[in-house]
């Protein structure tokens, strides 16, 4: 057994009916691998994932092959409700509700498949608006990945995110987007709303032409994005209840961080003296640490 195996046994055990309320904005499957959160809805029964993608048509396909806990929304999330330009790109994955920045990514390797292929509109509707509207319980994490316009969406979900334990979001360092908010931008709205940033998962970019490292176009010498982790502010952990705690050392384990993990379970043992955090610590002890 492995420590996040392990960490699912005592959560069980100590909350048998836990479950967790997911948003994944902007679903669209890339390399064809399931998202890891995926697999909390056999892990932990009525455990609810609400994932958004613009392409009704994908929405479809998508819902005919998803698990009962996961359903797909053809729903472009943003700031407010309005409409707004939309701006298809060569590449689907690409799309955003920022115009692409042609004039710098042109100079870089590989990054045609962000040039501008079309422009429409699109009405967006705030992540507040949506949970209101469908009636959604408090949302445990969120991960988005939009191309740009994440901060449009934590900026219209002010009241869903003070519930929420945990984002991975996307992030840019460079304005692969026209007028795009950057990284400094996500950081100090989180910040405000109670959030610590927490690592980057990933690291990803490009190099300018027309020079080619080790034959491979995707090679980053320039940083321009990454998945980025928030948590809830760890120096408040009196403010999470305790089956928020449990959450919490889910997902962290979830995303390689366990010693979160162990913190969360710390707590919860205070509250209610019991022995999850050494039940767990043991099995670092034992040699048996490994994901």
């Amino acid at each position: 057994m492995n420590i996040n195996e392990a960490l699912v046994r005592i959560v069980r055990q100590s909350s048998p009916r836990l479950v967790f309320n997911i948003l994944e904005i902007g679903a669209r499957p890339i390399d064809g691998q399931p998202e890891p959160f995926h697999s909390l809805i056999p892990m932990f029964p009525g455990t609810r994932i609400n994932a958004f993608e613009v392409d009704p048509g994908l929405c479809e396909t998508l819902n005919n092959q998803a698990p009962n806990g996961l359903v797909y929304h053809p729903v472009a999330l943003g700031q407010k409700e309005e409409e707004r330009p939309f701006y298809m790109t060569r590449h689907p994955m690409c799309a955003s509700l920022y115009k692409s920045n042609e004039r710098l990514i042109e100079r870089y390797n590989n990054m045609d498949v962000a040039m501008l292929k079309d422009v429409s509109t699109i009405r967006t509707v705030s992540l507040d608006h949506f949970v209101a509207v469908n009636d959604l319980p408090a949302i445990d994490f969120i991960k988005i990945d939009i191309q740009g316009a994440e901060l449009d969406v934590f900026q219209g979900g002010a009241s869903t995110l003070k519930n929420v334990l945990a984002i991975v979001t996307e992030v840019e360092f460079f304005p692969l987007y026209e007028n795009q908010p950057l990284f400094g931008d996500v950081h100090a709205f989180l910040a405000k709303s109670g959030f610590a940033f927490h690592k980057f998962m990933s690291l990803s970019g490009r190099s300018l032409k027309p020079v080619v490292f080790n034959n491979n176009t995707n090679f980053a010498t320039q940083h321009m994005w990454a998945d980025a982790m928030f948590l809830r502010d760890p120096a408040q952990p009196d403010i999470m209840s305790p089956d928020q705690l449990l959450k919490l050392a889910i997902l962290a384990a979830m995303y390689g961080s366990p010693d979160v993990s162990v913190y969360c379970l710390q707590e919860y043992d205070r509250r209610r003296a019991t022995a999850t955090s050494r039940e767990l610590m043991s099995y670092f002890h034992g040699g048996q640490a490994g994901a």
